[in-house]
């Protein structure tokens, strides 16, 4: 039977030997090469990688483990089992053969990041479990105080004691010397976990644990508040940039709570003016309602960006709103309407008869005219919405006192004058 602390002793020897990927003699070890060769020299023969060493020999739990034992990590969380060993050497410490370009070294597992990773110990057959001849050993694993085991969860102390039931978790942890998977298991049993999202844990433990990098993920998170604000054309006060920051950080917010949030501090700016993308949604509002026939107020447009920032409408929900709102308005183009034609589109006969014959700007005249809408929205005799023709409504703009005054009633006055003279054999 080979005594343990004379295998710990052994692979003390190798202190500082730089590690090899594959290496299993002391020009160079990987982690499992170290342990074969230093269990080789004893005459004890262990497979060569690490996933079928820890199957040898008899599992051993943390307050148990003595000289001699292996203890195994799962340090890579992208597979499966453990990926590193190491030699149990009494007082809490393993030699270990490390990383590339590390050499063999002693570490603790009272090491936040190997508690984190443990994944058991192991005694091999034929090496005896003798008492730690290590004067520093009073256990096989030191004791952690409050601070060491509140570390071993990735969260300090001062966080625990910021909430009464994990420290009072921490507490009986303590008192218990629980081992980090227990205490894990406790703390993802309490309320406080089960009431939080992963994204509020983080933040609440991330704020109390290193408060400088809190400080600046708060303040980044105000200035991408303050640049979605604007992009989205919306006003935030002080107030409300740190309730978004706050979402961002702390809820995790995603675009639609983003949008949600700052569509509803959309307000026009310098009279009547919205920016941003409230702005571009505006303008697309006032161009549909133009082609429709349709009046917007501008309570109507400020409040249809909002929605559509928000998320609660969009443009073509709009857009098929003013469609019947249109049909509804001139019933004798309904069908078209629905087919979807624009009313200003099929009112442009009409607004260039206005034009031509009233000698104004086709550009001054538009749906919204009254002599136009009139003419689309005729009754016919028997009472159904019947558009006027166009010749009837050109003639109805000749009976207008104000086509007299114009260049055109002259013109054919005139046109009228010498077609009556040349009938006579008067003409010149």
């Amino acid at each position: 039977m080979i005594n343990g602390v004379d295998i710990a002793e052994d692979a003390r020897q190798y202190l500082g030997v730089q590690y090899v990927w594959g290496g299993s003699t002391p020009s160079g070890f990987d982690c499992s090469g170290l342990v074969q060769y230093v269990y080789g020299k004893r005459g004890i023969s262990l497979p060569r990688v690490t996933y079928n060493q820890i199957q040898v020999g008899a599992s051993v739990s943390p307050d148990k483990l003595r000289p001699g034992d292996l203890v195994f990590f799962d340090t890579d969380r992208s597979k499966k089992g453990p990926d590193h060993v190491g030699i149990y050497l009494g007082g809490g410490r393993f030699v270990h053969a490390p990383a590339p370009g590390q050499g063999v070294k002693i570490s603790s597992l009272a090491d936040s990041y190997y508690m984190d990773r443990w994944m058991g110990g192991r005694r091999i057959p034929g090496v005896s479990a003798s008492p730690d001849p290590d004067p520093t050993a009073g256990e096989a694993a030191p004791r952690l105080d409050a601070h060491e085991l509140a570390e071993t969860y990735g969260m300090s102390y001062a966080f625990f004691k910021s909430q009464p039931e994990l420290y009072k978790l921490l507490k009986g942890a303590v008192a218990g010397q629980w081992s980090p998977d227990r205490f894990q298991a406790e703390v993802k049993n309490s309320n406080w976990w089960k009431k939080n999202s992963d994204t509020v844990r983080q933040a609440q433990a991330l704020q109390k644990t290193d408060p400088a990098t809190y400080k600046a993920t708060m303040e980044g998170a105000r200035v991408a508040a303050r640049k979605l604000a604007v992009q989205a054309g919306a006003v935030l006060s002080d107030k409300a940039t740190e309730q978004l920051a706050k979402g961002m950080v702390w809820f995790g917010w995603q675009d639609a709570q983003i949008n949600n949030f700052v569509g509803q501090y959309i307000k026009f700016q310098d009279g009547e003016v919205l920016g941003g993308m409230a702005g571009q949604i505006a303008q697309a509002i006032k161009s549909e309602a133009y082609k429709n026939g349709v009046a917007v107020t501008k309570q109507s447009i400020l409040n249809n960006a909002q929605y559509v920032v928000r998320g609660l409408t969009t443009m073509e929900q709009i857009q098929a709103s003013m469609r019947e709102q249109s049909a509804g308005l001139y019933p004798a183009f309904a069908e078209q309407i629905k087919a979807g034609a624009d009313i200003q589109d099929l009112a442009q006969p009409y607004i260039q008869a206005v034009a031509q014959e009233l000698g104004v700007p086709e550009t001054d005249v538009s749906v919204y005219s009254p002599r136009v809408r009139t003419a689309l929205n005729r009754m016919n005799s028997a009472g159904q919405p019947e558009a006027m023709s166009i010749a009837d409504f050109t003639q109805s703009l000749r009976n207008d006192p104000a086509w007299r005054k114009t260049q055109s009633a002259q013109d054919k006055v005139l046109g009228i004058g010498r077609q009556v003279l040349a009938q006579m054999g008067l003409g010149f």
